[in-house]
């Protein structure tokens, strides 16, 4: 951690969702491209491994067992289950490789619907030199209109969701006190969350879930199939302020001109956004 900067990424983290009969702890397993990821092939391993107990599909099975849906496009909760259920599914670590882990999640996310995407807006202020995003339709009018007097849009966006879906984090909004900054903080991982708010009593915590979003790897920080890169740049002045992209020149420009980049794996990846 690094003062008011809110560097809290934690390389050595865990997430922890439990589930009735289904306890996941997000372990790191390693990620393909996800052409070279097959749900035809996971279809078939999911009938012989799979399916006796989660039924045909998994997305109506009854509870604990439609818990499995948790796995679409997430493969490590998987091998999550296996460790905290060794007795009925401690084979899965031996008698299933990393890619037939990732084929079975690629199938799995065959039966989770879409959820409707809302566009995460960046805006700028050149008084502040402060960036700000939102995926809030009133405080995006507000913006727009001058509500809140001096920003602008950059034409920058990219994808969320306003509701929790499989494979999905909520992303936590902290307001910063001018002393710090008056700027905003946003994590999609619960235990950076936490971080923050006992780490910074001073910060407003604003809401848990201002949208959804997907984690990334917390080793390697790759994103899942069919996500894209989000990353996180932080000014490292006394007026604390972050700015969240999807691109990789914009990251460049960025820390060229002396912002830090935080994330987790080589490619310092924070959150995974719909393309």
């Amino acid at each position: 951690m690094t003062g008011c900067g809110v560097r809290v990424v934690t390389r050595d983290g865990v997430h922890a969702i439990v589930l009735a009969a289904f306890v996941c702890a997000l372990l790191a397993l390693p990620i393909r491209d996800a052409v070279a990821q097959s749900a035809t092939n996971g279809k078939s391993l999911y009938k012989t491994w799979c399916q006796v107990c989660h039924s045909v599909d998994p997305s109506s099975a009854i509870a604990p067992f439609n818990q499995i849906m948790t796995a679409a496009n997430n493969p490590a909760q998987i091998t999550a289950a296996a460790i905290a259920d060794p007795s009925q599914m401690g084979f899965i670590n031996t008698a299933l490789t990393p890619a037939d882990l990732q084929d079975i999640a690629a199938y799995l996310a065959t039966f989770v619907a879409a959820p409707a995407a809302i566009n995460v807006v960046e805006f700028y202020s050149m008084a502040r030199d402060h960036y700000f995003m939102s995926a809030a339709t009133a405080e995006i009018a507000d913006l727009d209109t001058g509500v809140h007097a001096g920003w602008l849009r950059t034409g920058a966006t990219f994808k969320a969701s306003l509701t929790s879906t499989t494979g999905t984090s909520p992303v936590c909004r902290f307001y910063i006190p001018p002393a710090s900054g008056d700027s905003h903080f946003y994590s999609a991982s619960p235990a950076e969350c936490a971080q923050v708010q006992a780490a910074f009593p001073t910060f407003t915590h604003e809401a848990a879930d201002v949208f959804h979003i997907g984690p990334p790897d917390i080793v390697s920080g790759a994103c899942s199939a069919g996500t894209v890169p989000v990353y996180r740049v932080w000014n490292g002045r006394i007026d604390t302020n972050h700015r969240y992209t999807t691109s990789t020149a914009v990251r460049q420009q960025m820390t060229a001109a002396g912002w830090i980049a935080e994330g987790y794996g080589p490619a310092q990846v924070i959150m995974c956004a719909a393309p």
